[in-house]
């Protein structure tokens, strides 16, 4: 099992959403940045490891690599690398000079590295981050996932600061180049051939050291906003389902591209229509007499209202389908409209009515 457990650095369970993940990093990492404890070792370490923490489980696909990681920990850790697990193997190939490549570990290569010090297969020594995804819900109406439409969204998003400027520094003061680093935003660490690439320990990876740190951002350089986004659902989304929208999250450091943004649907239900796949199901009330003679009854669809013909012996429950009236979906295909019969059996009859129907239950077929 990794040295390191990510989802306990940051408070928050394996199952914690994306959208929980980001709240509890934020909480973390402003309660502990260095620029609000001026010179402890011990707030650097704690927010080296709440950023490092962040950066695995707010990816999708590192935290996949991350979890699978920690599922040979849970089930064999040493049994993978022999008896003193990754661990020791990495280790001793440092000390005997070896180079390590990380990619030849696949995807969890960039989760290796990072816990010994690295910024993963293919880091870049600049400072340089893909944004974070964002992670927001939506209710639209009925209509609205079955014949899909733009509907508006508001969702959090980091903005550079409007008083630093997103420099991170405060008004009349100004970010240095880091010492250390050189404004890269990475060092070098290791033995020998074995070095890996990680976060100045100085800057935190920013490049930049500042002695100032801005009051209204503190520090960090941007600010969280409610943006407005007009998103496109297509037609026939389903509850619950989710649409990846690309561009549309977290801004990116030092250039790097936007994070994606992860919309789950909720459709509200309809106060006459219910949807299973493709197909639309709504009610018709019919008398006991049309339900058994037969009838014409007036359906309304989700394309307008048709004309359905009840067939004589119809009984209770029974359904009757219109093709081709149900539900279309982004490839084309369509789904068919279902109408359940419901027969009103009259709670009270009149006396002739009563003695009809004590004519029709003596008659030879009534009970057939």
């Amino acid at each position: 099992m990794p040295e390191k457990d990510y989802y306990k650095i940051l408070g928050v369970s394996p199952e914690a959403s994306a959208e929980e993940i980001r709240k509890a990093y934020r909480r973390l990492a402003k309660k502990h940045h260095p620029d609000r404890h001026k010179g402890s070792k011990a707030a650097e370490a704690r927010f080296k490891e709440i950023t490092e923490a962040n950066t695995v489980l707010s990816d999708p696909e590192k935290r996949r690599q991350y979890d699978q990681l920690r599922e040979v920990g849970m089930h064999g850790w040493g049994q993978q690398a022999g008896a003193g697990g990754y661990d020791d193997m990495f280790r001793n190939a440092a000390w005997s000079g070896k180079s390590v490549n990380f990619e030849d570990l696949g995807g969890l290569g960039d989760i290796f590295s990072r816990m010994f010090g690295g910024e993963g297969r293919g880091a870049s020594r600049s400072a340089t981050q893909r944004g974070a995804d964002a992670v927001s819900t939506i209710t639209i109406p009925f209509e609205t996932a079955v014949r899909g439409g733009k509907v508006p969204v508001r969702i959090p998003r980091e903005k550079p600061c409007a008083t630093c400027g997103g420099s991170g520094a405060a008004p009349g003061s100004r970010a240095e180049t880091c010492p250390q680093c050189r404004g890269t935003g990475q060092v070098l660490s290791g033995q020998g051939a074995f070095s890996v690439a990680r976060a100045c320990p100085r800057c935190f990876g920013r490049g930049k050291i500042i002695q100032k740190p801005c009051g209204t951002c503190r520090g960090s350089g941007s600010v969280e906003e409610l943006s407005r986004v007009d998103v496109t659902i297509p037609k026939g989304v389903q509850d619950k389902q989710k649409i990846r929208l690309a561009g549309l999250g977290q801004p990116g450091v030092g250039g790097g591209a936007a994070g994606d943004l992860l919309l789950e649907v909720n459709v509200q239900p309809h106060a006459k229509f219910e949807r299973k796949g493709r197909n639309i199901y709504s009610k018709a009330r019919v008398s006991m007499a049309d339900a058994a003679l037969g009838t014409k009854v007036d359906v309304e669809t989700m394309q307008g209202t048709v004309t359905v013909a009840v067939p004589p012996g119809t009984q209770p429950g029974q359904l009757l389908r219109v093709p081709g009236y149900g539900l279309e979906t982004s490839d084309g295909r369509k789904g068919d409209h279902f109408v359940e019969v419901q027969v009103a059996i009259p709670r009270k009859l009149t006396a002739e009515q009563r003695r009809l129907l004590e004519q029709l239950r003596r008659a030879p077929t009534a009970a057939k």
